[in-house]
């Protein structure tokens, strides 16, 4: 697997979008180099400098770090991010990078419902479908067991502390890509976060020793203070307002 290589080899990290790896290239290529990254000095992103001139095969690495994350909360950052704060789903945007969609979207700057809702006419654009992918389709193969340490986003301090040892300096994940309103699993409604599981049911299995569908249901049962049979209903209800949503579209459409 190819990741993030420094230290002449010795160490490799594999990184995924919306699981801070702005941040993580940042805070290793100042380890490596000595130095802050300038994106006016190296004229690109710190993503494009880490692609041409750190990627390579991570197998004969002493150790392998990767950063994980719940798939679901990973797409609500990245609607956040990528949707309202940088407007990649903007009607401009759409026009200017994605001209060939423009007729296929349903909305421009859509609401949260809306994408989630449309997930799979947003997934046409390329910077969408980048970031809320699968992790599984960056694993090429591979489990977590590939790697020889595996932080969860909820203790990447950990992280930072393991690097802080190894480097014998402090080091730090500066935030970056943070723009954008921060959501929570409230902000879905029961069908929804029904759809997201089953567009992530191959994340869950990789990530099942960390993170599983249960946990999802349980965080939002209590954020919304809903029991199981109340659970249910909201379920049925969200699958007869679509059922008859889609109907209306078919009708029109006809």
């Amino acid at each position: 697997m190819k990741g993030y290589l420094l230290s002449g080899g010795k160490l490799g990290y594999r990184y995924f979008p919306k699981v801070a790896c702005t941040s993580i290239k940042t805070a290793l290529y100042e380890i490596d180099e000595q130095k802050r990254f300038s994106r006016d000095e190296s004229g690109m992103h710190i993503h494009q400098y880490v692609k041409m001139n750190k990627l390579a095969e991570m197998d004969g690495c002493e150790r392998r770090f990767v950063v994980i994350r719940d798939p679901v909360k990973r797409l609500l950052s990245a609607y956040s991010n990528r949707v309202t704060y940088h407007k990649e789903l903007s009607e401009k945007y759409i026009r200017e990078k994605a001209s060939k969609y423009y007729d296929t979207i349903p909305y421009f700057d859509p609401t949260l419902d809306q994408f989630v809702d449309n997930l799979g006419v947003y997934l046409n654009i390329g910077v969408i479908k980048h970031h809320v992918r699968p992790v599984s389709y960056f694993m090429e193969g591979e489990g977590l067991n590939y790697f020889t340490d595996v932080y969860r986003m909820e203790d990447i301090s950990q992280f930072e502390s393991d690097l802080s040892e190894v480097f014998e300096r402090e080091v730090t994940f500066e935030h970056k890509q943070t723009g954008g309103k921060k959501l929570s699993l409230k902000d879905l409604s029961a069908g929804q976060v029904r759809k997201l599981l089953k567009y992530y049911k191959k994340d869950y299995t990789l990530l099942r020793n960390y993170y599983s569908e249960d946990a999802v249901w349980e965080e939002w049962k209590k954020e919304n203070n809903c029991s199981n049979s109340s659970l249910k209903f909201q379920l049925i209800c969200d699958w007869v307002g679509f059922s008859r949503s889609k109907v209306i579209k078919q009708r029109q459409s006809a």
